[in-house]
């Protein structure tokens, strides 16, 4: 995943110079006018969603996969765990598997925002894997995602897993290079 993309942001703005007392006939008019769902929508929580302690697991297997083949071991990345870990929980938050995170940012632009000056970048993502296992051999087992894997260009990783509200976990690598 390269690609890089803009989402705006909507606020809603409430005119607080003139303070009303709308009571319960002004609170039913407002939802009526303006719907209940949109505005339970807006004011809801984001779903509870559990980190899970999986770094160390996956990156001992993903490091397997590398030095089996003669490549050097991936270098732990406290930004990269990060980053991972932010698009983790988003995904599992909107119950969604995407390359493209909160407000449209790239797996690159939030390497960056983490803090982490990158020279090349790649991301795999994946959801329903129960553990390290099964989400490293599913990426195994797809080209792309072992490309990235066992791209010599990279040096560090960072990884999550994140169980959403249903019980799906997200997981996400962030694969790199410093600049």
């Amino acid at each position: 995943m390269t690609a890089t993309s803009a989402q705006r942001a909507e606020t809603d703005i409430i005119d607080m110079r003139t303070p009303r007392v709308l009571g319960a006939y002004g609170v039913t008019m407002v939802l009526a006018l303006f719907g209940s769902s949109a505005l339970l929508r807006t004011c809801a929580p984001p779903p509870a969603v559990t980190t899970l302690n999986v770094v160390s697991d996956c990156v001992s297997r993903t490091n397997n996969e590398r030095t089996s083949r003669g490549l050097a071991a991936l270098v732990v990345d406290a930004r990269l765990n990060t980053a991972a870990a932010g698009h983790s929980t988003y995904q599992a938050q909107n119950n969604l598997m995407t390359h493209t995170g909160a407000g449209g940012t790239s797996p690159g632009t939030r390497m960056t925002k983490a803090g982490y000056v990158w020279r090349t970048w790649g991301e795999n993502v994946a959801a329903g894997q129960p553990d390290c296992a099964s989400v490293i051999g599913a990426w195994m087992n797809s080209a792309g995602h072992r490309a990235n894997i066992l791209n010599p260009a990279f040096t560090n990783i960072g990884l999550a897993g994140v169980k959403s509200a249903k019980g799906t976990i997200y997981w996400t690598m962030d694969l790199a290079a410093p600049r």
